[in-house]
């Protein structure tokens, strides 16, 4: 098992942080609200919400998008096309995606840039290509264990977790649907996987019913190549960044601390978080 950089322990000249965050509150529409994580990656950015409406936010600037019923909204690509899904069934945009022939519980988690879609139905994980209203299952994930989607990057490489009676074990998918299985640090058992970004996967590696853990990071062959301190990443960006706990881990080693009272959701690719807070309505910070 390669592990390059055991332990990312920040210098203490990283750990201070550079940054006097400037704080500005997004606007909402009259008569509605935003409840919810955001999704989206800063320049499109939705609230992950139950209701028959939700709010968009393009260059920051809200619009009010309505559905004919209540819907669950999960996405949001960079052309602002929404992935939401409520009693009619599960949509991209004004696409329904079909599930697969005979299997009744379908559901979605998440989109890339480019529109491809992950899920699951049945209990198969499965695929809505761009362009496609039809899925394509993974490769062995039709073996009648419970397999979980948990992420998929603008390459089309794809997470998820098998969780049978055993240690829950995680996987990468090519965009060609070919599976490599995510190595647990030495003396754990069981991993994680929570986010992929440009081909590089986070999550935790740990023993099975210690549930705290251990963050890492992998590669596509599946080889850790770091552990990082903090907690788990919730959030990534192309530059390198990362949010891990409350904090920015920035690609050159420095180290952010979040406002206590923010709730970070997404790490745009000029280093801007936005997220929630409490009892308030969304927020842009911006490091200054």
């Amino acid at each position: 098992m390669l592990v390059t950089g055991a332990l990312f322990a920040p210098t203490a000249a990283q750990a201070g942080t550079g940054c006097e965050w400037i704080r500005t509150d997004l606007p909402v529409p009259a008569g509605q609200h935003s409840s919810g994580p955001l999704a989206g990656d800063g320049d499109w950015l939705t609230s992950t919400t139950w209701g028959e409406s939700v709010v968009v936010w393009h260059q920051e600037v809200p619009e009010t998008v309505t559905f004919q019923e209540q819907r669950g909204v999960y996405d949001i690509t960079r052309e602002g096309v929404l992935l939401s899904g409520g009693g009619s069934g599960l949509w991209r945009g004004g696409e329904k995606l079909e599930p697969l022939p005979g299997r009744r519980s379908t559901t979605v988690h998440s989109m890339n840039a480019g529109g491809d879609v992950v899920g699951r139905s049945g209990g198969a994980l499965v695929v809505w290509p761009a362009g496609s209203t039809e899925p394509t299952v993974l490769e062995d994930t039709e073996d009648g264990l419970a397999w979980w989607p948990k992420g998929i990057d603008d390459d089309g490489n794809v997470i998820g977790v098998s969780d049978d009676e055993g240690p829950d074990r995680g996987y990468v998918w090519n965009p060609d649907g070919e599976r490599v299985e995510l190595q647990p640090l030495e003396d754990h058992d069981q991993v994680s996987p929570s986010l992929i970004r440009n081909g590089r996967v986070f999550g935790t590696s740990m023993v099975r019913g210690d549930y705290q853990g251990i963050s890492v990071e992998w590669n596509l062959r599946g080889e850790i190549v770091r552990t990082l301190p903090g907690g788990a990443v919730t959030a990534a960006n192309g530059a390198g960044d990362l949010i891990s706990g409350n904090v920015v881990r920035r690609a050159n080693g420095r180290v952010d601390p979040l406002p206590s009272d923010v709730f970070p959701d997404v790490l745009a690719e000029n280093g801007d978080v936005f997220g929630g807070r409490y009892f308030e309505g969304p927020v842009k910070l911006r490091c200054a």
